[in-house]
């Protein structure tokens, strides 16, 4: 549950290992909103990744009303590459 001025909501946190999600029953629960995981950088590879579930999470969500909010979990240690993360969320995320 989150508390903004006096009206509470309640969200979930969604990725790729819920699996494929029902988000009609999502909405019917209850739920108003969703932080819906974009991608994340490998901490050993440090490579940046694309969450499989991602596009499905938010087009499914979106479909259903469900309000989006998109997180990047991230393994940066330096400015340049929590810039580069930063960059890449932004193209993920574009139009």
């Amino acid at each position: 549950m989150f508390e903004n001025v006096g009206k509470k909501s309640m969200g979930i946190d969604v990725f790729h290992h819920n699996g494929k999600i029902d988000w009609a029953q999502v909405k019917a629960s209850g739920v108003e909103f969703a932080m819906i995981r974009v991608g994340y950088r490998g901490q050993t590879s440090g490579g940046i990744y694309e969450d499989a579930y991602f596009k499905s999470n938010v087009n499914g969500a979106v479909a259903a009303g469900v309000k989006v909010g998109i997180y990047f979990y991230s393994y940066a240690n330096s400015k340049e590459s929590a810039i580069k993360d930063a960059k890449w969320v932004l193209e993920q995320i574009k139009g």
